[in-house]
């Protein structure tokens, strides 16, 4: 396991800031998103390969990339399966171009028609594009949301379909984080940690995520991926010293 920095932190900060942030921190990963911050690899001001450079000068590794949701649908809402096949496929080979051998996604709202463009849709790009895996994320409100949902449509997938076991989320649903680790401990892609209380983030340690014993599951499945540090909507510290304190309290615990 290693740790990784999430721009969730500075969603307002350029790339080349969120870079500097994660170094200043102490981390030599990061995740980044294709769309919601700023510091997405999309930008009409910069290249894949600016990109690349900017990461190697910086010696930060990117660990993952958030691309478009497979929900079946248009912006618009109208439901367009192919149209939406075709923009995930292009966030995964943006992906690769990024050297990248996986990407993390989600799916639409909870209805039927979800769920089927959900597996339809998975299995298609994992088909068409042969060396990638997808992490799928879960989500409050989302198709994917709880333990139920992922029993439900995991045993229909390819075996290159992950799970983005996300705390924060499964929290706000009432889920038991560590019955979910536990049942998908073997397909669990990519982990991240936000520690909240209700709703509302607080710092590592200080909330309701069992942080030991989800580690000590995850070492016993013998997880190798990331554990992306999400502190989202922080406002007790300045964003180096909350990203600096948190990965401090989560590199303490893989040190036990």
């Amino acid at each position: 396991m290693y740790l990784s920095f999430s721009t969730t932190l500075c969603p307002e900060a350029s790339l080349s800031e969120a870079i500097q942030l994660a170094q200043q921190a102490g981390f030599d990963q990061i995740e980044l998103f294709r769309t919601r911050t700023r510091s997405s690899p999309v930008d009409p001001n910069i290249s894949v390969p600016m990109v690349r450079r900017m990461l190697d000068s910086a010696g930060i590794r990117l660990s993952g990339l958030n691309i478009r949701n497979i929900t079946g649908k248009r912006e618009s809402g109208q439901h367009d399966p192919s149209y939406n096949l075709r923009q995930v496929e292009w966030d995964i080979h943006l992906a690769r171009a990024l050297k990248l051998n996986n990407a993390n996604t989600k799916g639409g709202d909870r209805s039927e028609q979800s769920l089927k463009d959900l597996i339809e849709g998975v299995n298609t790009l994992l088909n068409r594009i042969p060396d990638i895996t997808l992490n799928l994320g879960n989500h409050h409100g989302n198709r994917l949301e709880n333990l139920s949902d992922y029993r439900l449509i995991m045993p229909d997938l390819d075996s290159r379909a992950r799970i983005l076991l996300d705390t924060g989320h499964l929290l706000t649903a009432g889920e038991d984080i560590l019955k979910f680790a536990d049942t998908f401990a073997n397909r669990i892609g990519v982990v991240h940690l936000r520690d909240q209380v209700d709703d509302h983030p607080v710092p590592f340690g200080k909330g309701n995520l069992p942080f030991d014993d989800l580690m000590n599951l995850l070492k016993q499945a013998d997880y190798r991926g990331p554990l992306v540090v999400e502190l989202e909507n922080v406002d007790w510290a300045s964003p180096v010293e909350a990203a600096e304190t948190a990965h401090n309290f989560v590199e303490s615990l893989l040190m036990d």
